[in-house]
């Protein structure tokens, strides 16, 4: 599977026509789209014009075409033409590292969100992914309250990773946070992470649902 992390820094009073163009954007690709798994369109933490992007489609061919072959994908392009952004929007392409449900997810208004962006050392790639891939099946299987948890390696950075979480609430991110399965990858990270490269860490809710 093939997903997208994205962010956007919107002008203050562009705010309502930026989330209005999302939106149509997000509602006709989960309801056209038969191969598109998840669009979540969602706002900072801490910044109500700072908003992301989280999207998964079975290939990355079927977000080549159909979706950016759409006349909601072009609305969306054409908006973006009228400098609506106080700085250029970022997105982190990349491929999913493990199996995942093909399945439409439907998001929930107020869930708790993280995008982050992490560079491993070549030597511990393959380490890596078997304690992250240890992280995730404990979020999983072990976290009532751990909504989602995927991963992947970005389409154009080897060794650059991506992660999409999503909880309830805070109390499950903090629930999380304070599992064994996340101790053993916080002190894996200390010697596999590329510190020439900057830990990102995006935190945001939900602000709309998938099938509005």
């Amino acid at each position: 599977p093939f997903a997208i992390n994205v962010k956007f820094n919107v002008k203050p009073e562009r705010r309502q026509d930026f989330l209005n163009v999302m939106r149509s954007n997000m509602y006709q690709t989960m309801t056209t789209e038969p191969n598109s798994i998840q669009f979540v369109l969602g706002q900072d933490i801490d910044d109500d014009n700072i908003f992301y992007l989280h999207e998964e489609y079975k290939s990355q061919d079927d977000h080549k075409d159909p979706h950016s072959k759409t006349t909601y994908y072009d609305d969306c392009m054409n908006f973006f033409a009228t400098e609506p952004l106080t700085e250029p929007h970022i997105a982190d392409e990349y491929k999913l590292v493990h199996e995942t449900s093909d399945t439409k997810i439907k998001n929930v208004e107020g869930v708790v969100c993280l995008n982050v962006e992490l560079s491993i050392k070549p030597e511990c790639r393959d380490e890596f992914l078997l304690v992250m891939g240890n992280n995730k099946k404990g979020a999983d299987e072990d976290e009532d309250l751990c909504l989602q948890f995927v991963f992947g390696e970005n389409i154009d950075k080897p060794n650059t990773f991506h992660l999409h979480e999503q909880y309830v609430s805070q109390e499950g991110l903090d629930f999380h946070n304070a599992s064994v399965h996340f101790a053993k990858w916080t002190q894996f990270a200390g010697k596999a992470l590329d510190i020439s490269k900057p830990l990102i860490i995006q935190k945001w809710k939900v602000i709309a649902d998938s099938t509005e």
